[in-house]
């Protein structure tokens, strides 16, 4: 019985010491890395690259996870690191407006702001179609925060074949799709002409 006793206590000793290195070492690499991503920060405060300049994200740390989905996320890589196990801005200067890390955010801890946290701007939600919250309004570029124009010319020409879609056609309204300040305006005219909206 004693020698049962001892063989299951060695083994528990042993599953215990092993969890316990696993542990050690995981916790250590996890605080390396966010030394090396505050002396990121630190070296972009001093570039002049840690202050936005327009579009960035903002993390909220009491909602933050750290599951650094939103680091994969961004095309850009460097916007965001993690930082004693929550995501923080790194290098904000360099956001171009993807938006990838706010929909990458697996319990929305992201939220684009225009400017600084001071005097920024709520972007409104949108769905990956550009579609906000209010059915059949859609927006895109600047005023959805992607400022690009290449970015915008996506949006318009993946709206236009989502609305497509979308439309049900049991009466004939006089225009589809109103466009407001369409930029460049070919790119949305051009796939309506081929998918069908009238503009």
């Amino acid at each position: 019985m004693d020698e049962v006793f001892l063989e299951e206590t060695g083994a528990y000793l042993f599953a215990l010491l092993l969890i316990s290195i696993v542990l050690f070492f995981y916790l250590r690499g996890k605080s390396r890395t966010s030394k090396k991503n505050v002396k990121k920060i630190e070296e972009a405060k001093n570039l002049g690259l840690f202050e936005p300049v327009s579009l960035h994200p903002f993390v909220n740390e009491n909602i933050c996870i750290g599951s650094g989905a939103c680091i994969e996320a961004c095309p850009e890589k460097d916007i965001l690191a993690i930082v004693n196990g929550r995501a923080t801005t790194v290098n904000a200067s360099r956001c171009v407006g993807h938006g990838a890390c706010f929909h990458a955010c697996p319990v929305q801890a992201i939220a684009l702001y225009i400017g600084t946290e001071k005097r920024g701007v709520d972007l409104p939600h949108v769905s990956q179609e550009f579609e906000t919250n209010v059915p059949m309004l859609f927006i895109a570029g600047e005023l959805g925060g992607m400022g690009l124009i290449k970015n915008a010319v996506e949006q318009e020409t993946g709206k236009v074949i989502y609305l497509n879609k979308k439309l049900k056609r049991t009466t004939k309204p006089k225009f589809d799709v109103i466009v407001v300040g369409s930029v460049p305006p070919t790119s949305c005219n051009t796939k309506s002409a081929e998918y069908g909206p009238k503009i």
